[in-house]
């Protein structure tokens, strides 16, 4: 049976700092706060998700919006800064994050670099000039991408499950918010100019945050990881 690689080096060497009990206890420590590290930064990633919806209707006030990326354009408020803000973080997040292949750390990579790019490079607007598709398109493979790694590369624990119910669970529900995520964008591209797009949009960013949450319940529930030590 394969084990995972240990993150410390098991040997002693000359020039160590601590003692190898300290070294030891304090190896323990770091593990454990690693582990909840990782737990809320799956945790954070849903809930910026979920929040960044609701944060841009809030914050854009009455004037009407016919896409997620039109509060870009709303130089009245916080709009611009909370639409920014959230996907750089969650392009950061992206890149911190480890998956379960090399692969799928890659695809989460590339994610990263394309969700950022979407806060970076905004649409031209309903009065601008230049072309929508740069940041469109980069939207569309971000999605894709976390679409993939949610159908195809994200069940490589859940396979293990005694209890074929919740393994059947765990499967529908991850391929639910894959399939999700790759097929709206492409409903958000059909629908551009009908007041379909914001909800489109929104209900793919909600598609988003329930793939992190769901992961993090897959934490705690197969690896039971306490919140606090």
């Amino acid at each position: 049976m394969a084990t995972a690689a240990s993150a410390f080096q098991a040997s002693t060497t000359k020039d160590q700092l601590l003692t190898s009990q300290d070294v030891r206890r304090y190896q323990r420590i770091f593990e454990a706060q690693a582990v909840r590290s990782y737990l809320y930064l799956s945790l954070g990633i849903g809930l910026i998700a979920i929040a960044l919806p609701v944060l841009l209707m809030i914050a854009g006030g009455d004037r009407p919006h016919d896409s997620i990326s039109s509060f870009y354009h709303d130089t009245t408020g916080s709009a611009r800064d909370i639409l920014v803000g959230s996907l750089c973080a969650v392009g950061v997040f992206l890149f911190l994050f480890h998956g379960l292949s090399k692969l799928e750390n890659w695809l989460l990579n590339v994610a990263g670099v394309a969700i950022i790019a979407v806060a970076l490079i905004p649409s031209p607007g309903s009065t601008g000039s230049g072309s929508p598709w740069p940041h469109r398109g980069a939207a569309i493979v971000f999605f894709v991408l976390i679409g993939i790694v949610a159908i195809f590369l994200s069940k490589g624990r859940i396979k293990n499950i005694r209890s074929e119910r919740k393994k059947r669970w765990f499967t529908a529900a991850y391929n639910s918010a894959g399939a999700a995520m790759v097929v709206l964008p492409v409903f958000v591209a059909a629908l551009q100019g009908t007041n379909w797009v914001f909800l489109t949009e929104w209900a793919g960013i909600w598609a988003f945050s329930a793939y992190w949450i769901l992961k993090t319940i897959e934490y705690r529930m197969l690896l039971r990881i306490r919140w606090t030590g």
